[in-house]
C-alpha cells in the first residue's frame, strides 16, 4: 500500500546533517544496518532529475533509473573507494515508467504514468529500446495495457534461463490480449455472503483477477498470464531456486477488520491465485483454492524485490530476497528454507530507519547494493550498501534439491498438451498444500469430462475436496448433484479442521457459482453440518457460520450470538517497532493496537447480516449492542463506514415490525456538527511564492490550537484526518513532518490538480445524450453505479446506470479546490503551517 498525503503525498528523505551531499558519505551509522555492512549516500538526485522508483543495470554496470513522472537517467556510480556519481539522462522519449529492465541489449521500460513533459508523455505498457552504439534506437510498444495510477504495471524480471521476461502489476492494470492464461479462466468473486465494497469507495469497481503476473519473450511476443489474485505487487524476483517470489501489499483501510491481510510475501506458481478480491471479500488464507503467504510482515508499502544474486556478501546475503516497504522505511532481508514443495520464510532487517522511503534497487556489477529513496516528487537519493566485513565473499548461490512433483505439475499447466492425467489425478490429493493447489490448477486446464468421473469412486478425502472445488469453478451446473453428493459422502467426524474448512469452501463453490440449495439438499448439508456448530476451533466457527447464516439454519443467530459472547479477547499484532518508526502513518496502527476492535464478533455480525427475520425475542438487540463496544475502538479509513454498512443490512433483513422497533439503532451514532471556528482575516489570493514567503520563519513557536482552529475553517478537517481528527475522503495528512516542505504543501493547497492521487479521484462521466457527470464510485450492483458527488459529503449520492455511459476516464481536476486557504491573513497561515508541520 502506498500511502497518500495531500494529493500528492511525497516520500521525502531527509539528508540534513551529513556532511556533505556530493560525493559518497557514509551514513551507517545513522540508520539500522546489518553486522558487516556500510551504508552510502551517493547521490542527492536534483529537481530537473526527478524523483526515482525504478532500477536496472545495463551491460556496462551503470545504474538506469527512472522519474515517476518524467524520463530516464544513466548513472555511472562512483567507485568502491570514493568519488562522485555521474548522472546523465538519456535521450529516449518515453517516460513516466515505474518498471526497468536491461536485458542482452533491450531496455525494458514499465510505462504506468503520463510522463511529463509532453515528450515523454507515451502510451501506457511494455515498451523497449534497443541499444544502437552509444545510443538508442526507435522505442517500440511491445504491448499496450490500460493502467494507471499507484496500483497499475510495476516492475520486470527475466527468468533464470533467460527465455522470459516477467512482469507485474497491481490490481488497476487489465489484463492485456494474451496469447495464453495458466489460470483457468474461470476467476470470480466467488463469495458466499454478499460482499461490502470498501466503506470510502476505493477500488470499488475493481474484480478478479486483480493484480496478476504475466510473462512474455524477449522479442516482445507470446505473452502469458501467469498468475493472479494479488493487491498491489510491485516487486519480484527469482530466487536461486528457479521459483518466483513477490511481495504484496496490504489494504491499511481495513485495519481492524477481520478480513485485514497484512503485507506478505508470496510463492508465484504457474496458474497461482493469491485471493485478493474487492472489498470485504478477501479470501481467508485457509482457502485451498489459493495459495497461502510463506510469510506474513506487517503494514507497510511493498515497493522493489531483488534476489542477493552477485552480492559480494556472506552466503546466507547472496542467496536472500530483499523486500522492500517505502511507509516503514525498512529493507527486509527474506530467507527461504526449501519445505516440501515450497518455502518456509524468515525476514530480518538489512537496513531501516526513519527517512528511508526505499522505492527500488540492483545489485551492481560491483557487487554492491544499489537502492533509491524517494517518489511521488519527493526528495529522491541513491546508495549503496557494501560488505565490509571479514567473512567469505565469493560466489555461493544457495542449493536446493529440485522438486520433480513441482516441476512436472508446472510444465503441466504451462503446457496441457503434454499432461499426464494419472500423475495430476493423484496429486490432487497429495499431503502438500502447494501440490494440490497445483495439482488442481493444471486439471482444470483440461476438459473435465476427462476426469470428472474418477470422483465417483474416490474415497480420499483431499482428493474429492480439490477436485469438488475444480468442478465447481469449471461448470457448477452441470456437476451439481455430483459434487454434492461427492461431498454429502464423506465422514464428517474423519476430516482435519483444514479439511473441514475446505469441505466448506467447495460446498459454497457450488451455491456461488450455480444455485442457492433446493429445500432437499438444504436439509442434507444441515444434517451433516448444523450439529457441530459451535466447534473448539475459531476458524471453523468462522466458515460455519458463513455456512448456516447463508442456509438459514435454525438458531444460528442465538448459537453465533452466544460464542461472541464467549469469545476471548484479542491480542493486537507486535507491530510496535515498525509504528515507532514512521510516526505519522504508525500513529494510526498504534491507535488500533491500544483500542483493538473485536475482529471476531465483526465476523459473526457480518455472517448475520444475511439471516432474515424474525429473530427471536432479544436476538436482534443483542446483536446491536454489540455495535456500541464496536463503535468505541479504533480502526482503519473505512472502518466506521463498513460498520456503518453491517449495522444497516442486519437491520435492513428484519421484518417489518423488527424495523420499526430497531429504527433508531440502523443508523451509527451521529456526529454533532460543531459550528466552524470563525476567521479573522482578511484573506487574499494566496500564491505559492507568498505562502512560502510568509511562512519561512520559525514556526515552532506558533499557536497550535489557532492552527487547528484553521485547520478546521479551511475545511481541511472534512476531507483530510490529522492526528485524532477529520474526515477519510482525502489523503491522511498526520504524517507532514520531515517529509514534506513548505513549498511543498503549499504546491498541493493552491494547486491539487497537478497530482491526483488514484485512490482519491474522481471519475468524469459522458453520457449518452452529452452530459458529463463527475462523481466517486462507490458501489456498483446490478450495472447501476452509486455515485458520492459532493466530495465534502460522500453521503450526496446519485445513481448511474452503465448503460447511459459513452464514455468514463480519471478526472484531472482535483475534487479538492484549490484557494482553500485564501480566507487566512499571514498570521493565520503561519498557525496553520505550524500545526500541520510540527514534529
Amino acid at each position: 500500500m502506498i500511502k497518500n498525503f495531500m494529493m500528492i503525498a511525497l516520500a521525502v528523505v531527509s539528508v540534513a546533517g551529513s556532511p556533505a551531499l556530493a560525493g559518497v558519505t557514509d551514513r551507517t551509522a545513522d540508520f539500522k544496518v546489518a553486522e558487516g555492512f556500510k551504508l552510502e549516500h551517493l547521490h542527492k538526485v536534483t529537481k530537473e532529475q526527478g524523483s526515482w522508483v525504478a532500477m536496472t543495470v545495463d551491460g556496462k554496470g551503470r545504474l538506469i533509473a527512472a522519474d515517476q513522472y518524467g524520463g530516464l537517467f544513466r548513472i555511472t556510480p562512483p567507485p568502491l573507494d570514493g568519488g562522485d556519481a555521474n548522472v546523465e539522462a538519456l535521450d529516449i522519449p518515453v517516460g513516466g515508467a515505474h518498471g526497468l529492465l536491461w536485458n542482452k541489449g533491450t531496455l525494458y521500460i514499465a510505462v504506468n504514468e503520463k510522463g511529463k513533459p509532453e515528450k515523454f508523455a507515451v502510451d501506457r505498457g511494455v515498451w523497449m529500446v534497443k541499444e544502437e552504439g552509444d545510443g538508442w534506437g526507435e522505442p517500440k510498444l511491445a504491448m499496450p495495457i490500460k493502467t494507471g495510477g499507484e496500483h497499475g504495471i510495476h516492475s520486470m524480471v527475466p527468468s533464470l534461463d533467460g527465455e522470459w521476461i516477467y512482469l507485474v502489476t497491481g490490481n488497476f492494470a487489465q489484463v492485456p490480449d494474451i496469447v495464453d492464461s495458466f489460470p483457468a479462466k474461470v476467476w470470480e468473486e466467488d463469495q458466499l455472503l454478499p460482499r461490502n465494497t470498501d466503506g470510502n469507495g476505493h477500488a470499488a469497481n475493481v474484480m478478479a483477477p486483480a493484480g496478476w503476473v504475466g510473462r512474455f519473450k524477449p522479442d516482445g511476443s507470446n505473452w502469458e498470464l501467469v498468475s493472479i489474485g494479488q493487491r498491489n505487487t510491485y516487486g519480484i524476483a527469482f530466487h536461486d531456486s528457479g521459483e518466483l517470489i513477490s511481495y504484496d501489499a496490504d489494504m491499511e483501510w481495513d485495519f481492524g477488520m477481520p478480513w485485514y491481510r497484512p503485507t506478505r510475501i508470496c510463492h508465484i506458481v504457474p496458474g497461482g491465485e493469491l485471493g485478493w478480491r474487492n472489498g470485504s471479500g478477501k479470501w481467508p488464507e485457509y482457502y485451498e483454492d489459493s495459495m497461502a503467504p510463506l510469510l506474513n510482515i506487517g503494514p507497510g508499502s511493498p515497493t522493489g524485490v531483488l534476489a542477493g544474486r552477485g552480492f559480494k556478501a556472506p552466503a546466507k546475503y547472496q542467496q536472500a530476497i530483499y523486500a522492500y516497504d517505502w511507509t516503514f522505511a525498512t529493507i527486509y532481508a527474506i530467507h527461504l528454507q526449501p519445505d516440501g514443495a515450497s518455502f518456509k520464510a524468515t525476514k530480518a532487517e538489512f537496513v531501516a530507519g526513519a527517512g528511508l522511503p526505499v522505492t527500488d534497487g540492483v545489485v551492481g556489477q560491483d557487487g554492491a547494493m544499489y537502492f533509491a529513496t524517494g517518489g511521488r516528487r519527493g526528495e529522491s537519493n541513491l546508495w549503496r550498501v557494501v560488505y565490509i566485513g571479514s567473512e567469505s565473499t565469493a560466489p555461493q548461490p544457495a542449493k536446493f534439491e529440485k522438486n520433480e512433483t513441482r516441476s512436472k505439475l508446472a510444465g503441466f499447466i504451462e503446457s496441457p498438451e503434454t499432461a499426464e492425467l494419472d500423475f495430476i489425478y493423484e496429486n490432487l490429493g497429495s499431503s502438500e498444500r502447494t501440490l494440490r493447489f497445483m495439482a488442481r490448477a493444471a486439471i482444470e486446464r483440461l476438459p473435465d469430462t476427462k476426469w470428472a468421473s474418477r470422483l465417483e469412486k474416490e474415497d480420499d478425502a483431499w482428493t474429492v475436496i480439490i477436485g469438488s472445488m475444480a468442478l465447481a469453478r469449471l461448470d457448477a451446473e452441470n456437476h451439481r448433484k455430483f459434487v454434492l453428493d461427492s461431498l454429502l459422502g464423506i465422514d464428517w467426524e474423519t476430516l482435519t479442521t483444514h479439511q473441514k474448512l475446505n469441505w466448506l469452501r467447495a460446498l459454497g463453490l457450488v451455491f456461488i457459482r450455480d444455485e442457492a440449495p433446493s429445500d432437499e439438499e438444504r436439509a442434507k448439508i444441515l444434517a451433516k453440518i448444523d450439529s457441530h456448530y459451535p466447534s473448539s476451533e475459531r476458524f471453523l466457527n468462522f466458515e460455519l457460520a458463513r455456512m448456516l447464516c447463508y442456509l438459514q439454519a435454525p438458531d444460528v443467530v442465538s448459537r453465533t450470538l452466544k460464542l461472541m459472547d464467549e469469545a476471548p479477547a484479542e491480542e493486537p499484532e507486535p507491530w510496535q517497532e515498525l509504528v515507532e518508526r514512521n510516526s505519522g502513518y504508525g500513529r494510526k496502527i498504534d491507535e488500533v493496537m491500544k483500542n483493538h476492535p473485536p475482529t471476531t464478533q465483526i465476523h459473526y455480525l457480518y455472517c448475520l447480516r444475511a439471516v432474515k427475520g424474525p429473530w427471536k425475542q432479544g436476538e436482534r438487540r443483542r446483536a446491536f449492542n454489540w455495535f456500541r463496544e464496536i463503535d468505541s475502538r479504533s480502526g482503519g479509513a473505512s472502518y466506521a463506514k463498513t460498520i456503518a454498512k453491517i449495522r444497516q443490512q442486519i437491520y435492513d433483513n428484519g421484518t417489518e415490525q423488527e424495523k420499526v422497533e430497531f429504527a433508531a439503532d440502523a443508523k451509527a451514532p451521529p456526529k454533532k456538527a460543531a459550528p466552524l471556528p470563525p476567521v479573522q482575516g482578511p484573506g487574499r489570493e494566496w500564491t505559492v511564492d507568498e505562502v512560502v514567503k510568509t511562512v519561512d520563519v520559525d514556526l515552532s513557536g506558533r499557536d497550535k490550537k489557532n492552527g487547528q482552529a484553521m485547520f478546521e475553517a479551511s475545511l481541511c478537517a472534512t476531507c483530510h484526518k490529522f492526528g485524532d481528527l477529520g474526515g477519510a475522503q482525502g489523503p491522511d495528512l498526520t504524517n507532514l513532518a520531515g517529509r514534506f516542505t513548505a513549498k511543498d504543501l503549499a504546491e498541493s493547497i493552491i494547486h491539487p490538480s497537478d497530482v491526483i492521487s488514484d485512490q482519491y479521484e474522481f471519475t468524469k462521466f459522458e453520457t449518452n445524450d452529452g452530459g458529463v457527470i463527475v462523481g466517486r464510485i462507490l458501489n456498483e450492483q446490478d450495472e447501476i453505479l452509486s455515485l458520492a458527488i459532493n466530495p465534502f459529503n460522500y453521503e450526496q449520492r446519485m445513481e448511474l446506470s452503465r448503460a447511459d455511459i459513452k464514455s468514463e476516464a480519471p478526472s484531472t481536476v482535483s475534487p479538492m479546490p484549490p484557494g482553500m486557504i485564501n480566507r487566512l491573513n499571514p498570521e493565520e497561515l503561519k498557525d496553520l503551517f505550524g500545526y500541520l508541520l510540527a514534529k
